[in-house]
């Protein structure tokens, strides 16, 4: 990854590891938020970062069912080459050296709709 401290709300390129089953999760090299740094609360047994993968818009009808879920972004929102969707039902670890690109970072009001998603699906009632 170029040198680049990571941040909430970044956007980065990562690769995603084959899955087992496939089709349910996503694979390969995509962009993906930065939602997590494990770091913040000290030393790591490894060098993690929480990240959302995020896949195409391509008009998704399952994306407008839950659109607090599948947090949608324009093309050019954090250097993002196409209209893209954040899947906060993807939320996962990944150790840093998958991070092989950042693309830019999420304003603080474009970032602000994954945070309450991720608020609400993390905390208890």
């Amino acid at each position: 990854m170029i040198e680049h401290i990571l941040q909430i709300g970044d956007v980065v390129t990562a690769q995603f590891p084959s899955q087992n089953p496939s089709g349910r999760e996503q694979e390969g090299f995509r962009p993906a938020s930065v939602v997590g740094i494990p770091s913040r609360l000290g030393k790591l047994r490894f060098p993690l970062a929480f990240v959302v993968p995020m896949t195409t818009d391509r008009g998704q009808e399952w994306a407008d069912i839950n659109p607090n879920l599948y947090v949608r972004f324009s093309a050019g929102v954090a250097n993002l080459k196409s209209p893209s969707i954040a899947l906060l039902d993807q939320v996962r670890a990944i150790d840093i050296s998958r991070i092989v690109a950042y693309r830019g970072s999420l304003t603080p009001q474009e970032y602000e709709a994954i945070s309450k998603a991720i608020q609400q699906i993390m905390e208890p009632d």
